[in-house]
């Protein structure tokens, strides 16, 4: 997969066939550097959904995402002018910038709260986000509880385009990693009544309205190929027009 600027734009914009985060991101400095904004592009470790690697020699993730750092200009009352940028994080991620000036504040978006705070690992900062679920099974108790899980970690250090091009090969081409041996795809769906976070895992379409407690979770196995093409092209927007599909369905039960 190329992250050559020109590459991605064709792929993205003139064909409509979407892309992962070294693609989006890219894209997305592309626009802000081209709108007059200082982006600085940082390499990340996914914490999401690993173990802790607190206690180990070193950490257990590569560096296989991709995220920005954006500079504006000063404001009058003198805060912060950094903010976090991701749109290439899929399900769990805030789509809203998130500002790196107010500590471990916590920060209320429509997909969560969300935390930035120094990582376990040193030089590192990680975003973390509030999950909330109830302790009891009984809808007639409300009892809940909370933690903070990490997202990706990061250190304040511009990625210079030669590692980008090698995390960017990994993620793409190692035999076990998440994009060689999965389906996935998520798109974020503005309605009447807010916003709705689409997702197809493999088999698993997911369309989840809201977050905590109160989120409203509808799941549907896909079964059949002309459901995952009729998804694919109609709920996600990806153009398949002259492009080879066979084995698209292989994730399929």
């Amino acid at each position: 997969i190329s992250i050559s600027p020109s590459d991605v734009e064709k792929k993205l914009v003139d064909d409509q066939r979407g892309g992962y985060c070294w693609e989006q991101n890219t894209l997305l400095r592309m626009a802000l550097e081209e709108l007059g904004y200082k982006v600085m592009p940082v390499m990340c470790r996914v914490r999401w959904g690993q173990a802790d690697d607190s206690d180990c020699e070193g950490p257990n993730t590569p560096f296989d995402h991709l995220a920005l750092i954006v500079r504006i200009q000063t404001p009058p009352d003198g805060k912060s002018n950094c903010f976090l940028a991701d749109v290439g994080f899929a399900g769990t991620n805030s789509i809203h910038p998130i500002n790196l000036g107010i500590g471990d504040e916590q920060q209320d978006f429509p997909e969560g709260l969300f935390r930035v705070v120094p990582s376990k690992h040193d030089d590192f900062h990680v975003i973390e986000l509030r999950v909330v679920k109830k302790k009891n099974t009984d809808p007639e108790v409300d009892e809940q509880e909370q933690e903070w899980r990490p997202l990706y970690e990061w250190r304040e250090e511009s990625a210079p385009w030669v590692d980008q091009e090698c995390s960017n090969w990994y993620s793409c081409t190692y035999p076990t990693h998440l994009f060689t041996t999965s389906f996935f795809i998520c798109k974020l769906v503005s309605t009447g009544d807010g916003d709705e976070r689409h997702h197809i895992s493999n088999d698993q379409y997911v369309i989840r309205k809201g977050y905590g407690v109160d989120k409203e979770v509808i799941t549907e196995q896909i079964k059949e190929r002309e459901r995952l093409m009729y998804l694919v092209v109609e709920v996600f927007g990806i153009n398949l027009d002259g492009v080879e599909t066979e084995g698209i369905d292989r994730f399929l039960s």
